[in-house]
């Protein structure tokens, strides 16, 4: 768990001096991040896991889109009590990016599961594919028609005997 942790944290870093930058806290004091946060603090004010004021931007993904600003879409407007909730563990590491994420959304739907932040987020986003190129969404629905039809209610075959009986 920790190699893919770190993983995702060198690919990120990767990523940034690709852009120019020397590491993560650069990019964090860099005018293009006070840009991208504050476009993001003009559209959403209030942070989506309570009701104070946002104060941090937090990066749902690190890809090169969400890193540039280029799509906002997985940056979170949050307070730093939540922000430190979602990335802190009770031994005071850090902890991996999908414990935070599968927090913050937990707690912006006991906020408000309508708020228009996560609604945006569940309409906008890409279907999530697996390695193969499947999509997990449209085979899950495959799925759920499958069961649907077995549950089926039994077909009623009552016209069918009144036919056969018709033709004796």
């Amino acid at each position: 768990m920790q190699e893919k942790h770190a993983l995702r944290y060198a690919t990120r870093d990767e990523l940034l001096r690709s852009f120019g930058f020397r590491s993560y806290k650069q990019y964090l004091k860099s005018d293009e991040w006070s840009q991208i946060r504050g476009e993001v603090f003009a559209e959403y004010s209030e942070c989506i896991c309570c009701e104070h004021k946002a104060q941090v931007v937090h990066h749902v993904r690190y890809d090169s889109a969400t890193l540039l600003g280029v799509h906002r879409l997985h940056l979170a407007p949050l307070c730093h009590k939540c922000h430190e909730a979602i990335e802190i563990q009770d031994d005071g590491d850090k902890g991996s990016m999908a414990r935070a994420n599968t927090l913050m959304f937990e707690m912006a739907r006991r906020k408000d599961a309508k708020q228009t932040w996560l609604q945006r987020f569940y309409k906008e986003r890409k279907p999530w594919k697996s390695k193969s190129g499947i999509d997990a969404g449209a085979k899950r629905s495959a799925w759920r028609r499958k069961q649907e039809e077995k549950t089926e209610p039994p077909r009623d075959y009552s016209g069918v005997f009144w036919i056969k009986a018709r033709r004796r």
